[in-house]
């Protein structure tokens, strides 16, 4: 039988042009201490750096790990969705290709929650954030904020966007994958992220519940899909969001009809004119801000050079 014919688990690496860093993402995965097999399954998407030769060397030192090698740049998503299409495991985790499980226990400690509440379609857990500009690290953020973690059916705390789950945490059942998450829907419509649709799913069948242990280390103030600076991509995405969200609601009719459409626009404002903050563009962000509809403290302080540039200061440190 071949080694990896039945992985109880199969860990998700989706990477594009993150050489720097794909080396730690893998060794931590493959690092990992547990009773039983598990895949990693990397999909590396057409990047321009040197990530694929990385991938390559790995799949040649390791029998349990798989590329997944795009032929043209497809995004984060289809990418996702291709890797899941190629995995075998029972359970199902990602990790990002910046991203690393700092402990090593991470998949053990959750696939035994997992087997033990098979009422649960999937748990997450704690995390750490590091800043890669100021190299300053928030150990157990949500604990350390003092965060209330709703638990169970939380479908409608999902969709409030009050309430975050970082996927680079999760453990998924893939059979609920397999039978409820639309994943043709996914690269048809171009979404523009794969993890909160696929919460929001799942959330509708089982229970989301909470390990109060961090376990991954999540890197922020780096330029990424979700942190870009360049405007149209901004917008780009909000509109692909917008799209994405009326077809969920589509899914559930309970939810009523889909009325934040002029919301999503709105935001784009706002995010491009945090996106002219960190390009410092105050031509832009003044720009921005005055079609900002539900204005904050950033907007206002765009509207003056002195405050435009004190703000910036103030968004560079965090």
């Amino acid at each position: 039988m071949n080694y990896m014919e039945h992985p109880l688990v199969s860990v998700v690496v989706c990477t594009y042009n993150q050489e720097q860093w794909i080396r730690q993402t893998l060794d931590c995965i493959l690092g990992q201490k547990t009773d039983y097999t598990f895949e990693v399954v990397i999909g590396e998407d057409w990047g321009s750096d040197g990530t694929r030769a990385i991938c390559e060397e790995y799949v040649r030192k390791y029998k349990n790990v798989q590329l997944v090698a795009q032929d043209h740049n497809l995004g984060v998503t289809v990418n996702w969705v291709n890797c899941v299409r190629n995995s075998s495991g029972k359970y199902l985790m990602v990790c990002g290709g910046d991203d690393f499980w700092h402990n090593p226990n991470k998949i053990q400690m959750q696939v035994d929650y997992m087997e033990k509440h098979p009422q649960c379609v999937a748990c997450h857990t704690d995390i750490d954030l590091l800043n890669v500009v100021t190299g300053a690290c928030v150990k157990s953020y949500k604990q350390n904020k003092g965060l209330t973690i709703p638990q169970g059916r939380i479908q409608k705390e999902i969709l409030s966007g009050n309430f975050g789950i970082s996927a680079v945490t999760l453990c998924i059942r893939k059979s609920y994958i397999d039978e409820y998450v639309p994943l043709d829907k996914y690269v048809e419509l171009q979404f523009p992220r794969e993890d909160w649709p696929t919460l929001l799913i799942l959330s509708a069948h089982g229970d989301i519940m909470y390990i109060p242990e961090s376990t991954a280390t999540y890197r922020v103030g780096h330029e990424s899909i979700t942190r870009t600076s360049d405007y149209e991509s901004i917008r780009d995405r909000l509109q692909k969001d917008k799209v994405m969200t009326e077809y969920l609601y589509s899914m559930f009719p309970e939810w009523g009809p889909f009325n934040d459409g002029s919301w999503y626009d709105n935001i784009a404002y706002h995010q491009m004119m945090l996106a002219a903050y960190r390009n410092d563009d105050f031509k832009s962000a003044r720009q921005f801000a005055k079609k900002d509809v539900y204005p904050t403290i950033a907007t206002y302080m765009a509207y003056n050079l002195m405050s435009f540039k004190l703000y910036r200061k103030h968004l560079l440190r965090k």
